[in-house]
């Protein structure tokens, strides 16, 4: 007997601007004292949206990435704070979730600051990602094929993946693969920050792109040091360092 397929439920309608525009007001409006949005972005297929907050607290610059959706994450150990919001048309649940769930200690317990190192490799990133080269892992078939309806561990998963460094527009060119557990642990980091968003490919690869609508303010309150490159030596080593400059100047060269 041929298994039923469970119906996909159809959120185009969030896709409206008229929609983001009211979903935006309504985060803007039951925002906590001392938060700042800086930033929002959305799932294409699904009513997932994602918000970073900058928070006026002691530490000079401390961000939050706050996620609205219908169902979990698929990351675990993702470092957002996560609002369940079932159902997508009632804006004054979601008005209530926010003020119930953004409290002292869960803003407290999900934010992040981010290291002269965090800002070295995000220029890296950017750097990478200007001369079309991109991070790739290669997951679990199973985890793969799953297509997030699996969990996808962070700090396991995720750091048995094999690393690679590939062309943005083709997959099956330039997969250097990289062995720097440093580098991927800090990859895992960002990913679950929302710094990096992820697409699907074929071989059960995964590709992971800077999520610019987050770095753009980030980088913008926060400049990476003039030194950057020398700091990328000093956090993954000499060689790791040297394969992605030397990818770049031949990316320049072209």
């Amino acid at each position: 007997m041929a298994k039923i397929r469970p119906s996909i439920p159809n959120f185009s309608y969030t896709t409206t601007p008229a929609y983001r525009q009211r979903l935006e007001e309504t985060v803007t409006q039951h925002l906590p004292a001392g938060a700042t949005l800086m930033a929002r972005n959305f799932a294409r297929s699904t009513a997932s949206s994602y918000w970073l907050l900058k928070l006026n607290t002691k530490a000079p610059f401390n961000w939050i990435t706050v996620r609205i959706a219908t169902h979990q994450v698929w990351l675990q150990h993702a470092q957002q704070l996560e609002i369940l919001w079932e159902d997508t048309h009632n804006f004054d649940q979601l008005g209530q979730l926010l003020v119930r769930q953004l409290t002292p200690e869960a803003i407290d317990h999900a934010s992040f600051t981010l290291t002269a190192a965090d800002l070295a490799t995000i220029q890296l990133l950017k750097t990478l990602e200007r001369n079309q080269l991109i991070w790739f892992i290669r997951m679990p078939p199973e985890i793969s094929d799953a297509h997030k309806a699996q969990r996808f561990d962070l700090q396991t998963d995720f750091m048995a993946t094999q690393l690679m460094l590939g062309d943005r527009n083709n997959a099956n060119h330039l997969l250097v693969p990289v062995n720097e557990p440093r580098f991927q642990h800090r990859l895992a980091d960002f990913f679950g920050k929302n710094l990096l968003f992820s697409q699907f490919t074929k071989h059960h690869l995964l590709k992971l792109l800077p999520t610019n609508q987050w770095l753009q303010p980030i980088m913008t309150a926060q400049q990476p040091s003039p030194n950057w490159r020398q700091e990328i030596v000093d956090a993954y080593g000499h060689e790791f360092a040297e394969m992605c400059f030397a990818e770049i100047r031949s990316r320049v060269r072209k």
